[in-house]
């Protein structure tokens, strides 16, 4: 009987062990080095803010500090019944300063970018989700943060321009 698959499958598992969880969890293993049982300490993810000079940050936790609310998940890659929480983007960009912007451009850590117009966040309530289900939103989910149009609410916007403006994996905005 060959080892090759056994070979395969040991190395496999002892990378498993040895890699860190990934950010779809939202943790990350931290060996202790007194020789104590390794711990999971949360992540801070953090997003790029301001014009492409800035190297200034906000946090998921301070976006998170503003009024949440619920969008359910209607895009064909949600599971039937998740549901969104997060600020509103308007909300979010007055946190940044960015609410006196004409647009803003929301990128995804995948390069994807698109141009968000005032008149999208003065005219409907577009959720910037960091949550799913009550958990951190992970990058399994598309995640730390999603920008999500209230299709729900508005079948209008069941279209391919809101479509295309619904940025993911959103690591910048930028104005």
């Amino acid at each position: 009987m060959p080892r090759i698959p056994v070979l395969v499958a040991a190395t496999v598992a002892a990378v498993l062990q040895l890699a860190p969880a990934t950010a779809a969890d939202g943790a990350s293993r931290v060996a202790a080095s007194d020789g104590a049982r390794a711990e999971t300490r949360a992540e801070t993810p953090e997003i790029r803010i301001g014009p492409p000079a800035s190297g200034r940050t906000v946090s998921i936790a301070d976006i998170e500090r503003l009024p949440m609310h619920e969008v359910p998940g209607g895009l064909s890659m949600d599971r039937e019944g998740t549901h969104f929480r997060g600020p509103l983007l308007a909300d979010v960009l007055a946190l940044i300063g960015a609410d006196g912007e004409d647009a803003v451009t929301l990128r995804g850590a995948d390069g994807y970018g698109a141009r968000i117009p005032r008149e999208d966040w003065e005219r409907w309530p577009l959720v910037l989700a960091t949550r799913v289900d009550g958990a951190p939103l992970g990058v399994r989910a598309r995640g730390p943060a999603r920008l999500l149009y209230p299709v729900h609410l508005h079948p209008e916007l069941d279209d391919r321009i809101y479509i295309d403006r619904s940025v993911w994996l959103i690591a910048e905005i930028e104005w």
